[in-house]
Protein backbone atom coordinates (compact mmCIF):
# COMPACT_ATOMS: atom_id res chain seq x y z
CA UNK A 1 0.00 0.00 0.00
CA UNK A 2 1.53 3.47 -0.92
CA UNK A 3 1.84 6.25 1.78
CA UNK A 4 -0.75 7.84 0.44
CA UNK A 5 -3.50 5.43 0.85
CA UNK A 6 -1.84 4.22 4.42
CA UNK A 7 -2.58 7.88 5.68
CA UNK A 8 -6.14 7.71 5.16
CA UNK A 9 -8.65 7.43 7.57
CA UNK A 10 -10.47 3.78 7.92
CA UNK A 11 -14.40 5.38 6.84
CA UNK A 12 -12.67 5.96 3.36
CA UNK A 13 -12.28 2.18 2.87
CA UNK A 14 -14.79 0.52 1.06
CA UNK A 15 -15.30 -2.74 3.14
CA UNK A 16 -16.95 -5.09 0.49
CA UNK A 17 -14.41 -4.41 -2.09
CA UNK A 18 -11.27 -4.43 0.62
CA UNK A 19 -12.99 -8.32 1.76
CA UNK A 20 -13.23 -9.22 -2.49
CA UNK A 21 -9.20 -8.33 -2.96
CA UNK A 22 -8.47 -10.34 -0.14
CA UNK A 23 -10.13 -13.27 -0.55
CA UNK A 24 -8.28 -13.26 -4.40
CA UNK A 25 -5.38 -12.90 -2.24
CA UNK A 26 -6.47 -15.72 0.02
CA UNK A 27 -6.93 -17.75 -3.19
CA UNK A 28 -3.64 -16.83 -4.52
CA UNK A 29 -1.41 -17.24 -1.77
CA UNK A 30 -4.08 -21.00 -0.75
CA UNK A 31 -4.54 -22.47 -4.18
CA UNK A 32 -8.03 -23.39 -3.84
CA UNK A 33 -10.52 -23.39 -0.49
CA UNK A 34 -14.14 -24.02 -0.21
CA UNK A 35 -16.94 -22.01 0.96
CA UNK A 36 -17.01 -22.88 4.48
CA UNK A 37 -13.07 -21.87 4.66
CA UNK A 38 -13.24 -18.56 2.80
CA UNK A 39 -15.76 -17.71 4.97
CA UNK A 40 -14.08 -18.46 8.03
CA UNK A 41 -10.56 -16.38 6.91
CA UNK A 42 -12.64 -13.59 5.62
CA UNK A 43 -14.31 -13.42 9.18
CA UNK A 44 -18.05 -12.79 8.18
CA UNK A 45 -21.17 -14.23 7.31
CA UNK A 46 -21.61 -17.35 5.14
CA UNK A 47 -24.04 -14.84 2.71
CA UNK A 48 -21.85 -12.18 2.61
CA UNK A 49 -18.66 -14.33 1.43
CA UNK A 50 -21.11 -16.20 -1.14
CA UNK A 51 -22.39 -12.72 -2.55
CA UNK A 52 -18.71 -11.73 -3.43
CA UNK A 53 -17.73 -15.04 -4.70
CA UNK A 54 -20.55 -14.81 -7.26
CA UNK A 55 -19.61 -11.45 -8.36
CA UNK A 56 -15.95 -12.23 -8.52
CA UNK A 57 -17.05 -15.69 -10.11
CA UNK A 58 -19.61 -13.69 -12.90
CA UNK A 59 -16.40 -11.32 -14.00
CA UNK A 60 -13.95 -13.97 -14.37
CA UNK A 61 -11.44 -13.08 -11.39
CA UNK A 62 -12.60 -16.70 -9.47
CA UNK A 63 -13.89 -19.84 -10.62
CA UNK A 64 -15.58 -23.02 -9.25
CA UNK A 65 -14.38 -26.74 -9.42
CA UNK A 66 -16.61 -29.15 -9.99
CA UNK A 67 -15.21 -32.24 -8.52
CA UNK A 68 -14.57 -30.60 -4.95
CA UNK A 69 -16.59 -27.42 -5.42
CA UNK A 70 -13.52 -25.39 -3.85
CA UNK A 71 -12.59 -21.80 -5.46
CA UNK A 72 -9.50 -20.73 -7.31
CA UNK A 73 -8.20 -17.93 -9.35
CA UNK A 74 -9.90 -17.46 -12.50
CA UNK A 75 -8.85 -16.76 -16.36
CA UNK A 76 -9.05 -13.07 -15.54
CA UNK A 77 -5.95 -12.92 -13.43
CA UNK A 78 -4.01 -14.37 -16.27
CA UNK A 79 -5.21 -11.60 -18.64
CA UNK A 80 -4.28 -8.73 -16.40
CA UNK A 81 -1.06 -9.94 -15.99
CA UNK A 82 -0.63 -10.84 -19.53
CA UNK A 83 -1.63 -7.05 -20.69
CA UNK A 84 0.56 -5.99 -17.55
CA UNK A 85 3.60 -7.38 -18.82
CA UNK A 86 2.70 -6.24 -22.34
CA UNK A 87 2.64 -2.78 -21.52
CA UNK A 88 6.05 -2.84 -18.91
CA UNK A 89 8.26 -0.55 -20.28
CA UNK A 90 10.52 -1.86 -18.03
CA UNK A 91 10.22 -5.37 -19.08
CA UNK A 92 10.29 -4.25 -22.98
CA UNK A 93 13.35 -2.02 -22.42
CA UNK A 94 15.22 -5.17 -20.87
CA UNK A 95 14.29 -7.82 -23.35
CA UNK A 96 17.29 -7.56 -26.02
CA UNK A 97 19.76 -7.42 -23.07
CA UNK A 98 18.50 -9.98 -21.12
CA UNK A 99 18.23 -12.54 -24.15
CA UNK A 100 22.12 -11.65 -25.09
CA UNK A 101 22.90 -12.32 -21.15
CA UNK A 102 20.95 -15.65 -22.04
CA UNK A 103 23.08 -16.51 -24.76
CA UNK A 104 26.37 -15.42 -23.79
CA UNK A 105 26.27 -17.75 -20.47
CA UNK A 106 23.07 -20.12 -20.75
CA UNK A 107 22.48 -19.36 -17.44
CA UNK A 108 18.87 -18.03 -15.71
CA UNK A 109 18.64 -13.92 -16.25
CA UNK A 110 15.60 -12.56 -14.22
CA UNK A 111 14.30 -9.22 -13.94
CA UNK A 112 12.82 -7.93 -10.81
CA UNK A 113 11.46 -4.89 -9.30
CA UNK A 114 10.93 -4.16 -4.77
CA UNK A 115 7.36 -4.68 -3.90
CA UNK A 116 6.38 -4.63 -0.03
CA UNK A 117 9.91 -6.25 0.86
CA UNK A 118 10.21 -8.57 -1.88
CA UNK A 119 12.07 -8.68 -5.15
CA UNK A 120 8.92 -9.62 -7.60
CA UNK A 121 10.64 -11.49 -11.07
CA UNK A 122 8.67 -9.62 -13.87
CA UNK A 123 10.57 -11.76 -16.48
CA UNK A 124 12.50 -14.68 -16.80
CA UNK A 125 14.39 -16.52 -18.91
CA UNK A 126 15.20 -19.79 -17.69
CA UNK A 127 18.83 -21.89 -17.99
CA UNK A 128 20.12 -24.13 -20.23
CA UNK A 129 22.10 -26.57 -17.96
CA UNK A 130 20.26 -29.28 -15.96
CA UNK A 131 20.94 -27.46 -12.66
CA UNK A 132 18.91 -24.15 -12.79
CA UNK A 133 16.75 -21.58 -10.48
CA UNK A 134 12.81 -22.44 -9.94
CA UNK A 135 11.76 -19.28 -9.66
CA UNK A 136 8.85 -18.28 -11.82
CA UNK A 137 7.65 -14.90 -13.54
CA UNK A 138 5.31 -13.71 -10.51
CA UNK A 139 7.04 -15.01 -7.86
CA UNK A 140 8.53 -13.27 -5.46
CA UNK A 141 11.86 -13.63 -2.83
CA UNK A 142 13.18 -11.79 0.51
CA UNK A 143 14.69 -8.13 -0.66
CA UNK A 144 17.90 -9.05 1.41
CA UNK A 145 18.63 -12.55 0.36
CA UNK A 146 18.78 -11.73 -3.08
CA UNK A 147 21.40 -10.07 -5.54
CA UNK A 148 18.73 -8.07 -7.34
CA UNK A 149 16.85 -7.19 -3.83
CA UNK A 150 20.25 -5.29 -2.40
CA UNK A 151 21.23 -4.18 -5.89
CA UNK A 152 17.74 -2.30 -5.82
CA UNK A 153 18.03 -1.10 -2.09
CA UNK A 154 21.50 0.40 -2.73
CA UNK A 155 19.80 2.67 -4.65
CA UNK A 156 17.92 4.08 -1.53
CA UNK A 157 19.30 5.93 1.34
CA UNK A 158 20.41 3.79 4.57
CA UNK A 159 17.29 5.19 6.60
CA UNK A 160 15.17 4.11 3.91
CA UNK A 161 16.82 0.78 3.65
CA UNK A 162 16.62 0.39 7.38
CA UNK A 163 12.98 1.42 7.58
CA UNK A 164 12.57 -1.67 5.09
CA UNK A 165 14.73 -4.06 7.16
CA UNK A 166 12.87 -3.17 10.23
CA UNK A 167 9.31 -3.22 8.67
CA UNK A 168 9.87 -6.49 7.05
CA UNK A 169 12.95 -8.31 9.00
CA UNK A 170 16.08 -9.92 7.88
CA UNK A 171 14.90 -14.05 8.25
CA UNK A 172 17.97 -16.62 7.39
CA UNK A 173 16.99 -18.61 3.80
CA UNK A 174 20.32 -20.42 4.17
CA UNK A 175 23.29 -20.09 6.76
CA UNK A 176 24.88 -17.50 4.11
CA UNK A 177 21.90 -15.01 4.67
CA UNK A 178 22.62 -11.51 5.87
CA UNK A 179 20.34 -11.60 9.17
CA UNK A 180 21.63 -8.46 10.63
CA UNK A 181 21.40 -4.98 9.55
CA UNK A 182 24.55 -3.44 10.32
CA UNK A 183 26.05 -6.37 8.05
CA UNK A 184 23.42 -5.06 5.18
CA UNK A 185 24.53 -2.01 5.78
CA UNK A 186 28.02 -2.74 5.06
CA UNK A 187 27.14 -4.79 2.31
CA UNK A 188 24.76 -2.66 0.52
CA UNK A 189 27.60 0.18 0.67
CA UNK A 190 29.88 -2.65 -0.99
CA UNK A 191 27.47 -2.79 -3.92
CA UNK A 192 27.11 1.15 -4.29
CA UNK A 193 30.95 1.18 -4.82
CA UNK A 194 31.40 -1.37 -7.14
CA UNK A 195 28.12 -1.34 -9.08
CA UNK A 196 26.68 -4.66 -8.75
CA UNK A 197 24.68 -6.81 -6.29
CA UNK A 198 26.04 -10.74 -5.82
CA UNK A 199 23.98 -13.35 -3.57
CA UNK A 200 26.67 -15.89 -2.40
CA UNK A 201 24.28 -18.79 -1.33
CA UNK A 202 21.90 -16.40 0.34
CA UNK A 203 19.08 -17.74 -0.90
CA UNK A 204 19.41 -21.16 -2.26
CA UNK A 205 22.39 -23.35 -1.39
CA UNK A 206 24.75 -24.04 -4.00
CA UNK A 207 23.48 -21.00 -6.19
CA UNK A 208 25.72 -17.66 -7.43
CA UNK A 209 23.71 -14.68 -8.48
CA UNK A 210 24.95 -11.58 -9.86
CA UNK A 211 22.64 -8.33 -10.22
CA UNK A 212 22.95 -4.75 -11.50
CA UNK A 213 20.46 -1.67 -10.91
CA UNK A 214 18.34 -0.57 -13.62
CA UNK A 215 17.99 3.60 -13.74
CA UNK A 216 15.25 5.15 -15.07
CA UNK A 217 15.08 8.94 -16.80
CA UNK A 218 14.74 10.50 -13.25
CA UNK A 219 18.35 8.44 -11.65
CA UNK A 220 16.02 6.37 -9.67
CA UNK A 221 16.45 2.57 -9.34
CA UNK A 222 13.59 1.36 -11.40
CA UNK A 223 14.54 -2.53 -10.76
CA UNK A 224 17.32 -4.81 -11.33
CA UNK A 225 18.91 -7.50 -13.74
CA UNK A 226 20.74 -10.66 -12.47
CA UNK A 227 22.21 -13.69 -14.10
CA UNK A 228 21.93 -16.45 -11.94
CA UNK A 229 23.41 -20.38 -11.77
CA UNK A 230 25.06 -22.95 -9.69
CA UNK A 231 28.67 -22.48 -7.66
CA UNK A 232 31.02 -24.21 -10.51
CA UNK A 233 29.68 -21.53 -13.39
CA UNK A 234 29.86 -18.48 -11.11
CA UNK A 235 33.08 -19.58 -9.53
CA UNK A 236 35.67 -16.53 -8.11
CA UNK A 237 38.01 -16.78 -11.17
CA UNK A 238 34.86 -16.18 -13.93
CA UNK A 239 33.30 -13.45 -11.43
CA UNK A 240 34.31 -10.64 -12.55
CA UNK A 241 33.75 -11.60 -16.65
CA UNK A 242 30.17 -12.43 -15.66
CA UNK A 243 29.87 -9.23 -12.97
CA UNK A 244 31.22 -7.11 -16.17
CA UNK A 245 28.59 -8.02 -18.71
CA UNK A 246 25.57 -8.20 -16.12
CA UNK A 247 26.38 -4.26 -15.20
CA UNK A 248 26.40 -3.67 -19.13
CA UNK A 249 22.92 -5.09 -19.87
CA UNK A 250 21.64 -2.83 -16.89
CA UNK A 251 23.92 0.33 -18.50
CA UNK A 252 22.05 -0.66 -21.80
CA UNK A 253 18.69 -0.88 -20.46
CA UNK A 254 19.14 2.09 -18.02
CA UNK A 255 19.57 4.14 -21.18
CA UNK A 256 16.80 2.64 -22.85
CA UNK A 257 14.56 4.17 -20.06
CA UNK A 258 16.25 7.51 -20.49
CA UNK A 259 18.72 7.23 -18.20
CA UNK A 260 22.08 9.64 -18.50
Amino acid sequence: MNKEAADKPDRYIIQSIDKALTLIELLAERGSLSLIELTELLEQPKSSTYRIILTLQNRGFIARDDEDGKYCLGYKQLMLTRDLLERNTLRTAAMAEMKRLSELYGDTVNLGVLVDGDVLYVDIIGSLHPLRMTDTVGSRAPFHATAMGKAICAGMSDDEAEQLARQYGLPACTDHTITSWTRLQEELELVRQRGYALDDQEIVEGARCVAAPIYNMYGKVEGAVSLSGAMHRFADDKLAAITEQVKQAAAAVSRKLGYR
